[in-house]
């Protein structure tokens, strides 16, 4: 990539990482994981090194799966001062299997992260952010959906990114209201195929989708991903597509987490105000890393870091 220009930024940015942080059981195993979580670790010491910062904003119990994500999040050099907290709910738990293709499904259970309240200091960081990520999943709670959307419509953030994780099917009128407010939806070719169909689409193609809806809510951009055969980004001068990455596979590698990461790899691209062409190539990059490695939020080695500040 180019040599980055450091005034793209300017002052200390802020990036809010909102929605489900959750444990992820994954072979029977308990490790911290959820989209807030995935995607702020990636992001952090890309904004470290521009003076910046990530909060991620969410919601767990007073339990042990409270504390392994607080341990977590300091590991990852993140603030817990958004993070709220509860003894009336369990924290978040998210049951992952993963099948002989690698292809990965969920259960999440009810928990904490259904209940995240707007608070006064969240509207002020909110108003002050440069960069705001939420996916869809939040939106199945009437609370977490009410406080994700007065986010996106009031957020002073030049990026709202909208990630798409339909894992349920939102209210059509919410969804419609969280796509007028962002300025940019990344997703897979599925999602995005099922999110034409929700908002019935004249095509079942997801470049076609991503494109129609693109012109239907004024975005700046979208970006469809599709794992190993990397991402492709559309916007007003068409289509953008990289060349796919790969990393030496560690022992016990999974895919979990790697959207998040490449909606890491393309926010700070986007922030640094980058080409269309570095953005893809974060965006892969960064996705790539993360489905090498065994961890949901396995963080940002030095080798990566320096190909994309």
């Amino acid at each position: 990539m180019p040599e980055r220009d450091t005034n793209a930024f300017g002052g200390q940015p802020l990036v809010l990482s909102y929605g489900e942080l959750v444990v992820d059981r994954v072979a029977g195993h308990d490790r911290p994981g959820g989209a807030p979580l995935n995607f702020a670790s990636a992001i952090q010491p890309l904004l470290r090194s521009v003076g910046g910062d990530c909060s991620v904003v969410s919601r767990i119990g007073e339990d042990p799966g409270g504390q392994l994500l607080q341990e977590a999040m300091r590991a990852h050099d993140l603030s817990p001062a958004l993070l709220q907290s509860t003894s009336d709910d369990p924290t978040g738990l998210s049951l992952a299997q993963i099948d002989q293709s690698g292809e990965v499904s969920f259960h999440l259970e009810s928990g904490a992260w259904d209940a995240i309240d707007l608070s006064e200091e969240l509207r002020e960081k909110a108003a002050a952010c440069v960069g705001l990520l939420a996916g869809s999943l939040p939106l199945r709670s009437p609370i977490s959906a009410a406080t994700m959307l007065a986010l996106f419509q009031t957020s002073g953030a030049s990026v709202r990114m909208f990630d798409l994780n339909f894992r349920h099917e939102p209210d059509p009128t919410l969804l419609t209201s969280v796509l007028e407010a962002a300025t940019h939806v990344k997703g897979t070719v599925e999602e995005w195929i099922q999110l034409g169909a929700m908002l019935h689409c004249q095509s079942d193609q997801a470049h076609a989708i991503a494109t129609e809806l693109r012109g239907q809510f004024a975005l700046a951009s979208c970006l469809v991903t599709s794992g190993a055969g990397g991402c492709v980004l559309l916007d007003a001068e068409g289509a953008m597509g990289g060349l796919p990455v790969a990393f030496p596979m560690a022992q016990g590698a999974d895919p979990i987490g790697a959207g998040d990461h490449a909606a890491a790899g393309w926010m700070f691209a986007l922030l640094n105000d980058r080409s269309p062409l570095d953005q893809v190539a974060a965006a892969d990059i960064m996705g790539a890393w993360a489905a090498s490695q065994p961890a949901s939020a396995p963080g940002v080695p030095s080798a990566v870091r320096d190909l994309l500040a």
